[in-house]
């Protein structure tokens, strides 16, 4: 049943049920969340067939073969360990028919969602029990040729405030001013001394990349960026889609090069007291 309430969160709110995208009392943004690339379609799709107890339609959106994470069991870590009961389409149908009979689908409403190339990360909000607040997902996806390849469940938050994670959001927005400005050591200073780093060209077969070497302590780090925004000015930033739950935020970050050019990166923070203590960079 653990596990079920976990599937559960990535859920949709069904149309027309108390507190659907636009019901009086709904939690978020009052409109229903639309998709701006063929992931966050695929996304979506998933969402619908999920809400409507469609099985075979929720089947088809996801690839024959696919992984479906659990949450981070250790610290540091993006990634929690991979189901053993729902790997295959086969197993997929099966697991949710039993699972709609005991238990029909609960509305679920996506808050927001964030995503570049094949990545998607959404907050869904749950209401599993009529009488009780929604729970709250901080979820991402891996979608390829318009299927669902990979399901990464990040964290959970019970009856979550619509603001949770503000205070997170804007402290990663204060990094992105400090860069912004060149300013390594403000930008320095909003990181935890024990903080973490990964990117993707570290490990390109995980989730979050491998960890990044040339800034793993302060020292470094500090130095690492002094040398860097004194060789040039810095490439301008800006936050063009967010995600945030509790100490979990997700930015899709905008980069303007000289030439007009723009590039898109996809970063998971996780944040705490005000300092970063994580940070992965899942694309490109």
């Amino acid at each position: 049943m653990k596990f079920l309430l976990a599937l559960l969160l990535v859920l949709p709110w069904s149309p027309g049920a108390p507190g659907a995208p636009g019901a009086p009392g709904a939690p978020g943004a009052p409109g229903a969340m639309t998709a701006t690339n063929d992931a966050e379609a695929a996304v979506l799709e998933d969402f619908r067939a999920l809400g409507s107890g469609d099985v075979d339609g929720l089947a088809a959106v996801f690839a024959p073969r696919f992984t479906m994470h659990r949450l981070p069991v250790e610290a540091h870590t993006l990634v929690g360990p991979p189901s053993s009961r729902m790997r295959t389409r086969e197993e997929l149908r099966a697991y949710f028919r039993e699972a709609f009979v005991a238990r029909p689908p609960a509305p679920h409403q996506v808050l927001a969602m964030a995503s570049v190339d094949d990545l998607v990360v959404v907050r869904v909000a749950a209401q599993l029990a009529v009488d009780a607040p929604p729970d709250h997902a901080f979820t991402a996806f891996r979608v390829r040729d318009g299927l669902i390849e990979a399901v990464w469940h990040i964290a959970r938050e019970p009856g979550a405030a619509q603001d949770s994670g503000a205070d997170a959001l804007r402290t990663v927005r204060q990094l992105v001013d400090a860069h912004n400005r060149g300013d390594a050591d403000a930008f320095v200073a909003l990181y935890h001394r024990d903080a973490r780093h990964s990117h993707v060209r570290d490990d390109p077969t995980r989730l979050g990349g491998g960890p990044a070497r040339q800034t793993s302590d302060p020292e470094r780090r500090r130095r690492f960026y002094r040398e860097l925004y004194a060789k040039a000015p810095p490439t301008p930033v800006e936050i063009v889609a967010s995600v945030a739950l509790g100490e979990w935020v997700a930015t899709r970050e905008r980069y303007r090069e000289p030439d007009g050019s723009r590039r898109d990166h996809l970063t998971v923070y996780r944040v705490r007291d005000g300092l970063i203590i994580d940070d992965w960079h899942l694309a490109p």
